[in-house]
């Protein structure tokens, strides 16, 4: 029986779903999946995960401390016993920044194990700045392959020196199963909509951060409420908590228009459904957005889709290519007035298009299920056996996995 370890800081809903599917990818190879979370406890993203008997092996590394107070050496240290204790014979590795996944490479490199490299960056990401560019550089060309979430993402990490045959996509999916379920079950519930906006409304998710861009959501929003009047008005929930939240208050509170913009803080995943559920259409307006996997869960939910065009996600969830599926629009979260007029446009649609259009959006999001992230997973370490044979033909190979 051979060994895949895969690591992450934090396990959240959507990592446990992606690491059960590949945990029955693997069965039929016979081959064992060790899952490293670096820590239990996250402060930026405070998910409560359910650590149920699984069909891969959980470790947690630092079970008692929470990941923002845990120093880059104890990651190192704890990465390295942990590797030594379970000699795996591939390494699947989160960026190239963390210091425990630069220990999971450092280690592979000493022990001729092949990595690869899973990383949702794209090149819009933030200003590049060359020698930042060049260290990445000397990094990923001791990667075996990659997993990536699109072609963006893909192509920033040619960018960096590995080739494309060498990458595989479908990294950034979530259990679309279980966010459709669960809606479709409030949705008949009687009472289900108890406690939410009797109006429609614009459904934001995420976390409150200034690249979030929530305060010019809520200049947009108070556009739009001048511009269609009380009457035809929608609301807008912003879910999510973080260091914007001062801001955005005092973005709502200057609105003029507090009683209608509804705030219900961080929510897990099972009281984020409800929200999903009833909503008339999502809102990610992002100015800085590798991936954005909230698009994912409300594209699952049927909800049409005003996406920033610099999500990393927009090109799989709202594309624009003709014939293709119609799902909402694209924004430019740089201009309240551009995304005022979306906003206006989607509330005045007729509710059998809105429908339509959120029927595209939860097809495109069954294709990017957990599945999704175990086929592209099991492509990436085919890729990486590869390179690794034909770097050192003489190495012991590893059970193949179909």
């Amino acid at each position: 029986m051979r060994t895949v370890a895969i690591s992450f800081t934090n396990f959240g809903p959507y990592h446990i779903a992606r690491l059960r599917a590949l945990a029955k990818a693997l069965e039929p190879s016979g081959s064992r999946l060790i899952a490293y979370e670096t820590a239990a406890t996250e402060a930026m993203y405070p998910w409560q995960t359910q650590h149920d008997r699984e069909s891969f092996d959980w470790v947690t590394l630092f079970p008692d401390r929470v990941l923002e107070q845990i120093s880059g050496k104890e990651c190192i240290q704890a990465m390295g016993r942990a590797l030594h204790r379970d000699h795996p014979d591939l390494l699947g590795v989160v960026g190239y920044v963390r210091p425990e996944s630069l220990a999971m490479l450092r280690w592979a490199r000493g022990h001729g194990i092949p990595t690869v490299l899973m990383s949702e960056s794209q090149a819009i990401d933030r200003p590049r700045v060359w020698w930042k560019e060049a260290v990445k550089r000397r990094r990923v060309r001791h990667f075996s392959a990659g997993l990536v979430g699109g072609p963006r993402h893909r192509d920033y990490l040619v960018s960096l020196g590995m080739s494309k045959e060498r990458i595989a996509l479908g990294y950034n999916a979530v259990d679309a199963e279980a966010f459709a379920s669960a809606a479709e079950n409030y949705r008949r519930e009687t009472g289900g909509r108890l406690g939410l906006p009797e109006k429609p409304y614009f459904l934001a998710v995420s976390r409150f951060a200034k690249e979030k861009n929530i305060v010019r959501l809520v200049e947009a929003y108070t556009r739009y409420r001048r511009e269609i009047g009380a009457l035809s008005a929608w609301d807008l929930v912003l879910c999510g908590d973080g260091p914007e939240a001062a801001a955005i208050e005092n973005a709502v509170v200057s609105s003029g228009f507090a009683s209608s913009i509804h705030r219900p803080g961080f929510l897990q995943q099972s009281a984020l459904s409800r929200w999903y559920a009833f909503a008339s259409a999502f809102v990610h307006p992002s100015l800085m957005e590798p991936w954005g996997l909230v698009v994912n869960e409300a594209a699952a939910c049927g909800l049409p889709l005003l996406v920033s065009d610099r999500a990393g996600c927009v090109e799989t969830f709202v594309p624009e290519a003709p014939g293709d599926v119609f799902t909402g629009r694209r924004l430019d979260g740089r201009d309240a007035g551009l995304m005022a007029t979306s906003l206006r446009w989607v509330s005045m649609l007729p509710e059998v298009e809105r429908s339509a259009m959120g029927e595209a959006a939860a097809k495109i999001a069954r294709a990017w299920g957990p599945e999704r992230f175990a086929q592209g997973a099991l492509e990436a370490f085919q890729i990486a056996l590869g390179v690794e044979r034909q770097s050192a033909p003489g190495r012991r190979e590893f059970a193949s996995v179909h």
